[in-house]
């Protein structure tokens, strides 16, 4: 899947959806740096 128009880093591998997770990431940041993964679940 083609990285969308305007990315900061278009050398980023994109896939296709197929596993939803719920994620944190610090306050006040923009970007999903340093996230932590709280849950993940298959799409059925």
């Amino acid at each position: 899947v083609p990285a969308p128009k305007g990315m900061k880093r278009p050398a980023t591998q994109w896939v296709k959806p197929g596993i939803k997770a719920r994620v944190k990431h610090p306050r006040g940041e923009e970007d999903l740096r340093h996230a932590s993964l709280q849950d993940f679940w298959d799409e059925d």
